[in-house]
C-alpha cells in the first residue's frame, strides 16, 4: 500500500508554482483574460470617476491619480467603495464564469492651511486571485491512477498613497504624492487521487511578497472658456519580489503620464477626455522569461450631468467609454479592453454624504486567440463629510 500526504515542502514542484505566480498562465487555466501575469490592473478610480470610463481620473479628488485635484478642498472626506466582478470567459467553444469580490478603494483627505489638503489612500493596483480546476493521471510504481489537481492563487499589489494638494490661485493647483506598493501572492496546489484508500493527497505552497515605491506629481490649469487642462506623471522606483527574507527578483515600478481636459462651461454638467501611458514593461525583470508585459496606451471619455433633485439636491448622471490595453499577456499576444460605463451620485444626507454607484460593461479580447471575455463590474461607494 502506497499513502502519500504532504504539506508544505520545497521542491521543484514548490518553485514552478511560484514561477508561475509571477509568470503568465493560459488565459482559460485562469478564467480571465486579464489575470495574466501580475494581475489585472484595477485602476485605482473612485465609482465616480469608474463612472465616467476613467476620464474624471485626473481631476477628481477621490481618485489617488492627480495630487493636484487634493488643493483647495476645505472639508474633510472620508470615502470606501467595493466593486464586485462577474465575468465570462469563451474560448474553443467553452464557456465559464467566475465571480471577484474587490474593496478597491478606501480615502482620507483633510483640509490643511492656505488651500492645502492632504490625502491618504490604499487602492489595489494589481490584482490576482483565482481558483482552477483540472483532471489528468500520474504514473505510480507504473500504474496509471487518475488525479485531479486545484490551484488556488489569492494576490494583489497595493497602493498607499500620501499625497498633498496646493491651490495657488483660482487658476492654478499643483500637487505632490508619495506611493508604497507592498502586497503578496499564496498559490496553493492540490493533487487528489482517484483511489483515496491507497494514495492521500499532496499539498504544495508558496508565498512571494512584494515591495516598491513610486512618486507622483500634478497640476491644474484653467484655461478660460470654462476649459481646463490637466496633467500627472508618476515616476516608477524600484520593486522587489521575496521568498521569505530573500529578494529573488527586482524591477522597476511603471511610470505613468496621464493628460486630460476637462469643459464645465455649462451649468451642472462636466465633460472630460484624458490619455494616459504606463510603461508595464518595467516590470518584466521581476518575472521569468515567459512573462510578456507591454506598455499600454489607454483612452477615456465621460461626462456628468445634473438630473432630477434629491432632496433638495441634483442626482448626478454620468457616463463614459474607456478603451484600455491590459498589460500581461503572452509572447506574441496583447490583451485589450473596451468598456462603457455609466453611474449615479446621491445625496443621501445634503452635502455631509453622497452615495455613488456605477455599473461597467467590459469586453476583453485576446490577439492571436480564440479568447473572448465580457465582464460586469458593479461599484457602490460612499462618501462622508463630518462638518469641521
Amino acid at each position: 500500500m502506497i499513502r502519500i500526504r504532504l504539506r508544505s515542502f520545497v521542491s521543484p514542484a514548490s518553485l514552478a508554482l511560484l514561477a508561475a505566480v509571477v509568470t503568465v498562465s493560459t488565459a482559460s487555466a485562469q478564467s480571465s483574460i486579464g489575470m495574466q501575469g501580475f494581475g489585472y490592473p484595477v485602476g485605482g478610480g473612485s465609482v465616480r470617476t469608474n463612472g465616467t470610463g476613467g476620464a474624471f481620473a485626473e481631476f477628481d479628488a477621490l481618485t489617488p491619480t492627480n495630487p493636484a485635484a487634493l488643493g483647495g478642498l476645505t472639508r474633510t472626506v472620508i470615502t470606501a467603495q467595493a466593486e464586485p466582478e462577474l465575468r465570462k470567459l469563451t474560448g474553443n467553444g467553452v464557456s465559464e464564469k467566475s465571480t471577484l469580490q474587490r474593496i478597491p478603494l478606501i480615502m482620507l483627505i483633510f483640509p490643511a492651511r492656505r488651500g492645502v489638503a492632504v490625502g491618504l489612500s490604499a487602492t489595489t493596483f494589481l490584482d490576482r486571485t483565482f481558483s482552477t480546476a483540472t483532471t489528468g493521471s500520474a504514473r505510480i510504481d507504473g500504474i496509471s491512477i487518475p488525479t485531479s489537481d486545484r490551484t488556488d492563487v489569492r494576490g494583489a499589489i497595493n497602493d498607499l498613497r500620501a499625497g498633498a494638494g496646493w491651490q495657488i490661485s483660482p487658476r492654478f493647483r499643483v500637487g505632490v504624492a508619495g506611493h508604497l506598493y507592498t502586497g503578496e501572492n499564496r498559490a496553493t496546489r492540490e493533487r487528489a487521487f482517484a483511489d483515496t484508500l491507497k494514495l492521500g493527497s499532496v499539498i504544495d505552497s508558496s508565498r512571494v511578497t512584494y515591495f516598491g515605491t513610486a512618486l507622483s506629481v500634478g497640476g491644474e490649469a484653467t484655461l478660460g472658456k470654462g476649459f481646463t487642462a490637466l496633467a500627472s506623471y508618476r515616476r516608477g522606483n524600484e520593486i522587489n519580489a521575496r521568498i521569505r527574507d530573500t529578494i529573488v527578483s527586482k524591477a522597476s515600478a511603471p511610470t505613468r503620464t496621464g493628460a486630460a481636459l476637462r469643459y464645465d462651461g455649462i451649468v451642472g454638467s462636466v465633460f472630460a477626455v484624458g490619455i494616459e501611458q504606463i510603461s508595464w514593461s518595467r516590470m518584466a525583470s521581476l518575472g521569468s522569461a515567459t512573462i510578456a508585459p507591454t506598455d499600454a496606451m489607454n483612452w477615456h471619455a465621460g461626462a456628468e450631468v445634473a438630473g432630477p433633485k434629491f432632496r433638495g439636491l441634483p442626482v448626478l448622471v454620468r457616463a463614459g467609454y474607456a478603451r484600455n490595453e491590459l498589460p500581461f499577456g503572452t509572447p506574441g499576444q496583447t490583451a485589450r479592453e473596451n468598456r462603457l460605463s455609466a453611474g449615479l451620485g446621491l445625496p443621501v444626507a445634503g452635502e455631509d454624504a453622497t452615495l455613488d454607484l456605477s455599473v461597467q460593461r467590459a469586453s476583453r479580447t485576446m490577439s492571436g486567440s480564440g479568447f473572448k471575455e465580457s465582464a460586469w463590474l458593479l461599484g457602490i461607494g460612499i462618501q462622508i463629510r463630518p462638518r469641521n
